[in-house]
């Protein structure tokens, strides 16, 4: 193990003394549990320790990530790390405060993919690292900058990572060793161990102990067990993916094998197993040629398109029962609700019951609902949608997305939505009547 020289560590402790000093602006710090993002963690605790108390005036937010999919064994240690963390911030008076944050229900990967029908993300589309990381952190720092003005962001990024992230750092613009945000423009991003190698890192993590009063020894076995890195905190879409077998989600499709989680299982990690093999299954349902996709786009365009309803029927009914066999939760009632109403948005909709049916079946319990109003409401449906000359299932559709639409008190999108469900309307009639479909 190589050996950090004690001054080496000292002098980026003293750079960030005098960051700290310069000015009032406050800080926030990327943290995702790995061991780069716990390096800089104690290095900035370390750093507000030597401040004099009377001193510690300066906001300081530590950010995590949880994407609500991460490999259970990252997400205990991040959780404790940050309870403790807290601690400490309190007894110390750092004024350091702790933010695990986590994708609205609306976004999150299962209503996603269950709800929407978004395919499993692969490298041409892997629309997770936006919804469930990038946004909630974005969200997070506009919030404060309206009170904050500017801000300074830590992050434990090491030109050593990769070429990429190399040239990346390299190339944005920069004042006082600080680099400018590339989507946020009243932040300043600040990158203390930049030059570090790994082995280095591990030498600092192995030989000190965290100022929250733990030490790395379990973290490094985690690594041990992986052989892999950890997937960091994103801020941006140049921030690499989750991709390369880096810790991160158990779901992750976008890499060929997750080395992680089969190292982890190799390890002990009896829980991975379950979880390796619901990875499979969304591959499999990736797949355009198993069947469980449309084959036509949202927009209408010909092509693999998304998940049709019978695969999200299918694949709830496999969550469920890996939820059983893990004994973990793993999808909430409230993102059942959330699936439900996209369900009947959705091209072959739903009736409003499908969710419940499932989860009733899967429990073992007779469905308890008001057949006679529903088969009303449906015949309502069904004379307005003859009124106006398309399909009843168009009809439910549209009323779907409206409702869709006004719970979350916004209407932008909305229009370009309906007129979606039109045209589908329009193919769906093409095909009945043998005729050319409008473009």
């Amino acid at each position: 193990m190589v050996r950090m020289a004690d001054n080496s560590y000292r002098d980026i402790i003293d750079s960030i003394v005098q960051l700290y000093v310069a000015d009032d602006r406050p800080w926030l710090v990327g943290f995702s549990g790995g061991k780069d993002s716990t390096m800089l963690a104690s290095l900035i605790f370390n750093a507000v320790l030597t401040v004099p108390t009377a001193q510690r005036k300066k906001p300081i937010a530590v950010l995590c990530t949880d994407t609500r999919v991460e490999i259970p064994a990252i997400a205990e240690i991040v959780e404790g790390t940050l309870s403790r963390m807290y601690k400490f911030s309190q007894q110390k008076e750092l004024n350091i405060e702790v933010n695990l944050l986590k994708p609205p229900p609306e976004q999150s990967f299962w209503v996603n993919i269950i709800g929407r029908g978004y395919p499993p993300p692969n490298r041409t589309f892997r629309w997770c690292t936006q919804r469930l990381k990038i946004d909630p952190v974005t969200v997070f720092v506009n919030q404060r900058l309206g009170h904050w003005g500017e801000a300074i962001l830590h992050l434990g990024a090491r030109r050593a990572e990769s070429s990429s992230r190399a040239q990346t750092m390299a190339g944005r613009e920069s004042r006082n060793n600080l680099l400018r945000h590339p989507d946020l423009p009243r932040v300043w991003v600040s990158n203390p161990i930049e030059f570090l190698t790994t082995e280095e890192v591990w030498a600092y993590l192995l030989q000190k102990q965290n100022p929250w009063g733990s030490d790395n020894r379990i973290l490094y076995k985690l690594y041990t067990n992986a052989s892999n890195g950890e997937c960091p905190i994103q801020i941006d879409t140049s921030t690499p993916s989750c991709g390369n077998s880096r810790f991160g989600c158990w779901t992750c499709t976008v890499v060929d094998r997750d080395k992680a989680s089969e190292g982890l299982l190799a390890a002990g990690d009896e829980r991975m197993e379950h979880l390796i093999e619901f990875r499979e299954t969304l591959l499999e349902f990736r797949d355009p040629d198993n069947g469980w996709r449309d084959n036509r786009r949202m927009n209408g365009n010909e092509g693999p398109g998304p998940l049709h309803i019978k695969g999200r029927r299918e694949l709830l009914k496999r969550l469920l029962k890996l939820q059983e066999e893990t004994s973990m939760i793993l999808i909430t009632s409230e993102e059942l609700l959330l699936i439900q109403q996209l369900w009947k948005a959705a091209r072959s909709p739903d009736d409003g019951w499908g969710v419940s049916r499932i989860l009733n079946k899967q429990r073992g319990v007779v469905m308890n609902s008001d057949l006679n109003e529903l088969n009303r409401l449906r015949e309502m449906e069904e004379e307005v949608a003859q009124e106006l000359n398309i399909r009843a299932d168009a009809l439910r559709r549209m009323l779907a997305k409206v409702e869709e639409y006004s719970e979350s008190h916004r209407a932008h999108g909305l229009p370009d939505d309906l007129l979606n469900i039109l045209r589908d309307d329009l193919y769906c009639n093409a095909l009945q009547n043998k005729t050319p479909t409008i473009n």
